[in-house]
């Protein structure tokens, strides 16, 4: 599939066949994300591939365990219903995946030498925004991409990361991670109309 193609193909995908994806497969998906750039080279990231129907429920649960815990300090009865409907599908919807990747980020620190030069947190995160997190998302679409190119559907999922706390005993990573996304992979179950996007115009100034 031609890159350009792909881009403008891609989209979101939470309704999967359970038709299995081949480990050969997997491997090509993970590799994209392998040869992703990152700050410095670090390449903070590591991928846990989910196959365990049980164990994608127990965290599922996990999730709907965790909105519950969140509804009753949601700001309106409105922000309230809207988590209660996330966590009938919106949120759990990997749980049907025939695989789920969990892509996992390791610590990646760089405003330490600016807030020793007497700049706060949030200046310095200003300065040097997240380059850890910025790696590992260019590893996630470098995935997606790959995904979709194969013929399978995913979803760049971070609404169950509420439940990160019992994805850790879950799936056995320390709190020196975390999961930064969960991609669902499978053959799509639905085909959804493209998602607008805003004109270049708007979004694009040139100076020079």
């Amino acid at each position: 599939m031609d890159l350009f193609d792909a881009i403008k193909g891609r989209k979101s995908i939470r309704r999967f066949k359970q038709t299995p994806v081949p480990d050969e497969d997997i491997r090509k998906i993970l590799d994209a994300g392998r040869l992703a750039p990152s700050a410095n080279n670090a390449q903070p990231w590591s991928f846990i591939v989910i196959k365990d129907r049980a164990l994608l429920k127990k965290m599922a649960e996990a999730v709907r365990e965790m909105v519950d815990r969140m509804v009753p300090y949601a700001e309106s009865e409105k922000q309230a219903q809207r988590l209660t409907a996330y966590k009938s599908n919106y949120y759990v919807f990997f749980e049907n995946a025939p695989v789920v990747i969990a892509v996992v980020m390791e610590s990646y620190v760089s405003t330490g030498l600016l807030m020793r030069m007497g700049y706060s947190e949030e200046e310095a995160v200003r300065l040097r925004p997240h380059p850890g997190l910025q790696s590992v998302s260019a590893a996630i679409q470098n995935m997606l991409l790959a995904i979709h190119a194969l013929g399978y559907g995913s979803c760049w999922m971070t609404g169950p990361l509420v439940a990160q706390e019992a994805f850790e005993k879950l799936l056995g990573y320390g709190k020196e991670k975390y999961i930064a996304a969960l991609l669902p992979v499978g053959a799509p179950d639905e085909d959804p109309p493209a998602r607008s996007r805003k004109p270049l115009e708007e979004i694009v100034r040139v100076i020079g």
